[in-house]
This record gives C-alpha cells, sequence and structure tokens, in this order.
C-alpha cells in the first residue's frame, strides 16, 4: 500500500499541478470479484482548477422568439441595454376600399411571453425608430432607397448587429410591465403623423402597401430603443404578437366604439428580427472585461483571482465561467498506475448573487474552447449525447443549491489525446435562450482551502506496479 502511495504522491509533486487527499484503498474496494487483492480505486479530491471569466464578443439572437426590452444594472456583471429589431409585413387589403374612410390612430399591438428581471413596478421607456433605407441607383443613374437589413455572411445577426435608424421618432412607449400577464393584449400609440402617411397610402391603395418588396423601402423595420441610463427592468415580449395597427371609420357607417376596424401589419414571419444588446462592464465586479483591447482575441477574459475569487454567468451579453483543469494532461504519463474511473465537479452559485427575481437556471450548457476561448464544439458524451451541468437543490433547508457536472468524458478525451490540447470547458446560458435572457450570477468559492469549484476525480491504481 505505502508503495502505490509513494508512486501516486511522487507523480503528483512532480507535475506540480495537484494535490490529492487519498482515502484508504481498502475503503473503495469494489468487490474481490472486480480488482485483485493488490489493487483498488483512490479518490482525488483536491485536483486543481484554474477558473476565469470569459466574455465572447457576440452571440447569436437573430429569429429569437423573445424580444427584449429594457435592461439591467448591476453590480456584478454592469450595465445591459436591450434593443430589439424586428420588419412588419405589408397589411393584406382585398377589394376596393370605401372613399369615406377617416384615419383615427396607429398603435403598436404586443403580448408579454412571461420573462422579466430587475424591477416591474417602475416605467420602462423606449423610443420606436424605423431603420433608414440605403440608396440605390437605377441603370439611367437615378437613386431608388433598398432595404437595409440583411444576415450576416453565417446567415445570422448578433447582439452587437447594428443598422442605421432614421433621426425621426415613431413614438415614445411608456410602460409600466404586466409580465406575468401573457394573454392580455396591449398597445401603445404611435405619431398621429406617420400612421396618417401610412393610412393615405393605404386609402389611395398604393402599391407600397400591398407589395412587400416595396413596403421594405417605405419601411424597413423598426426599433425598440431603451434609455442606456434607464436599465431597471428588462420584460420579454412574444415576437409572433407584434403587430402594426392603423384604426379607422367610414363616415357613412362608422363601426361602434366596442367594435372598432383596423389594417393590421404582423411581424414578418419570413423576415428578420433579433435583440440587439449593449454591454457595458465598467464599474462592476467585471471591471472593462467588456472592453476587448486585442483584435486578434475572439473574447476579454479575467482571472478569478482578478474578481475577488468568483466567476462569473450572464445571459444576453456573452459572459461565460471558464474552467481550466491542467491535472487532466498530467494523469497522462501514469495511466499504468493510474486509471481513470469518473470525475465530476460542483460548483456553488454565490448566495446574495440571485434572487426570486433574478432565478438561477435549471440547467447550463457547457462548451468544449481552445487555447484562445473559442467554441469547438458542445460538450458531449462518447455517443454524441450532450452533457449540461444540473442544479441540484439539497434537502437541507440551510444548503445552497449548486450545480454538478459530470466530467469523465472531458478527462477521458483529454487523457486519449496525443499532444496536449489546452482545451477548457466553458459553462453558461443554454445556447438557445442565450439571447432570451439577461439573468446573471456568480460562483463562489466553497472550499476552506479556497479552490473555487469542487472536484472528485475516481482512479484506479494498480498497487503491484
Amino acid at each position: 500500500m505505502e508503495r502505490s502511495f509513494r508512486v501516486v504522491v511522487g507523480f503528483l509533486l512532480a507535475a506540480s499541478l495537484f494535490s490529492c487527499n487519498f482515502s484508504k484503498i481498502e475503503d473503495f474496494r469494489m468487490g474481490k470479484d472486480f480488482v485483485s487483492s493488490t489493487s483498488g480505486v483512490v479518490l482525488i479530491d483536491t485536483m486543481k482548477i484554474l477558473a476565469s471569466t470569459v466574455h465572447l464578443d457576440s452571440i447569436t439572437t437573430s429569429k429569437s422568439v423573445r424580444l427584449l426590452v429594457g435592461g439591467n444594472q448591476n453590480a456584478i456583471t454592469g450595465n445591459v441595454t436591450c434593443n430589439p429589431y424586428f420588419q412588419f409585413h405589408s397589411t393584406s387589403v382585398s377589394g376596393t376600399l370605401a372613399t369615406d374612410l377617416v384615419y383615427d390612430s396607429v398603435v403598436v399591438k404586443f403580448n408579454y411571453d412571461g420573462y422579466f428581471i430587475g424591477d416591474t413596478t417602475k416605467l420602462i421607456t423606449f423610443s420606436v425608430k424605423p431603420i433608414s433605407p440605403k440608396q440605390g441607383y437605377n441603370s439611367d443613374g437615378s437613386l431608388y432607397n433598398i432595404s437595409p437589413i440583411k444576415l450576416d455572411a453565417d446567415g445570422y445577426l448578433y447582439n452587437t448587429s447594428a443598422f442605421k435608424l432614421s433621426d425621426n421618432v415613431l413614438g415614445i412607449a411608456q410602460i409600466l410591465p404586466r409580465p406575468k400577464t401573457t394573454s392580455k393584449n396591449y398597445y401603445f400609440r404611435l405619431s398621429d403623423t406617420f400612421g396618417d402617411s401610412l393610412f393615405s397610402k393605404i386609402r389611395s391603395e398604393n402599391d407600397t402597401m400591398r407589395t412587400l418588396a416595396k413596403f421594405r423601402v417605405f419601411l424597413p423595420g423598426v426599433a425598440f430603443v431603451s434609455d442606456v441610463n434607464q436599465n431597471q427592468a428588462a420584460v420579454g415580449i412574444s415576437q409572433s404578437s407584434l403587430s402594426l395597427r392603423v384604426y379607422y371609420h367610414a363616415l357613412s357607417n362608422p363601426a361602434p366604439v366596442y367594435n372598432p376596424v383596423f389594417f393590421d401589419f404582423p411581424v414578418d414571419a419570413t423576415g428578420i428580427w433579433y435583440n440587439q444588446i449593449l454591454y457595458s462592464s465598467l464599474g462592476s465586479l467585471l471591471g472593462s472585461i467588456s472592453i476587448d483591447n486585442n483584435a486578434l482575441v475572439a473574447s476579454t477574459e479575467l482571472p478569478s483571482s482578478s474578481t475577488y475569487n468568483q466567476t462569473v454567468v450572464q445571459g444576453g451579453s456573452g459572459v461565460y465561467t471558464k474552467i481550466r483543469i491542467p491535472g487532466a494532461q498530467a494523469l497522462k504519463g501514469y495511466g499504468k498506475n493510474a486509471v481513470l474511473i469518473s470525475a465530476n465537479i460542483q460548483l456553488t452559485p454565490q448566495i446574495n448573487s440571485y434572487s426570486l427575481n433574478n432565478p438561477l437556471p435549471d440547467t447550463l450548457a457547457v462548451y468544449i474552447i481552445d487555447r484562445r476561448n473559442n467554441i469547438t464544439g458542445q460538450y458531449a458524451s462518447a455517443l454524441g449525447s450532450n452533457i449540461f451541468a444540473l442544479k441540484v437543490v439539497p434537502k437541507e433547508f440551510d444548503k445552497p443549491p449548486y450545480y454538478l457536472l459530470d466530467a469523465t468524458t472531458f478527462f477521458s478525451t483529454e487523457l486519449s489525446s496525443p499532444v496536449i490540447t489546452g482545451n477548457s470547458l466553458m459553462l453558461g446560458v443554454l445556447g438557445a435562450k442565450v439571447g432570451q435572457s439577461l439573468n446573471y450570477f456568480s460562483f463562489s468559492p466553497n472550499a476552506l482551502n479556497g479552490n473555487l469549484f469542487k472536484m472528485n476525480v475516481f482512479a484506479y491504481v494498480d498497487k503491484s506496479n
């Protein structure tokens, strides 16, 4: 037994990468039919983990079922502001319109989708601005307007994507959020100057209103622009519920007040929409992580030693927690003496970094990243199923929730690689929700020795060598 301990401990000291607490091998025997009397299983429970916070320069937010408006400011991640961009479809008008139609008003109709963060007892104010059309040239040299909204070359739009907005404000909305009421229609009124112009084109049966391509030139798209200094709350709006409505009445046969008539311009399901998310980390725990000082690096990174031994996660702003395990590669040279059986990592959120209005997600996505923090793929098992970090709520009322991550596949992959990969694990909001959420929290140390995360590695040791 002493020889086995000397072999393994000697390796760990030589590698200078982690320390080990070994329980008695006899205590971990798995039965005489499983291993010989000269073999057993040891627990390595203090392997060194290097943790940091990473800010990705952009995340995909196009085609999101949730449009975010408003923002949030907190001491952990900083200031986030959401400006959704989207396109309306041209209206459907059948037959010939009556000549005595009179314009009443123009509004935006929407429904909340249930998401919110921050103080929703206060007004959220935002401006409604049209996207400015670009100008092109006809064959005769004359100018004409064209729609400027296009996807990036890879077919997506990102939280950092931006289009030029007109100085013309269509309206200023002030809403007192009721985000939990998702089945009720809400409305806010736009400028009558814009409404009357829109209605006159409808009434004159202008092709601009009936042909989508021409309508795109007239109104390429719309953005809800929030005040960056407001940031008290953000709410989710159902993308499919949005529409532009022009109310009117007929002089000869006016509709009853309780049954108004309108022309409807729904959000174009074949068009483009996305969440632009402006982020500044200045003045927060993350300092200047949002300021990319090196254009050649795809992200900015802060070690946990620079953030009071914490790491951070936030959807929308592209903030993730990175875990590097140098000991995984060091084990490779001692495969004859220590064979990996399993590994898991426990990550505990800082108690005061989440709340009822800023809850912890049930699941965190896990990605494999290279030395430059580029994502090479989602962390998955050998069979191809994605592996996640799952929230665990202890039965004991005085113990905080934590996340548990099965790191066995990562260790196995690193051990089987013929070269030192430099790969790390990165945890954050699920990919499908990352552009739809501003929730944030930090991970904190959970051990007396100051280790940020707790990791247990079980290895099979052959004492006969």
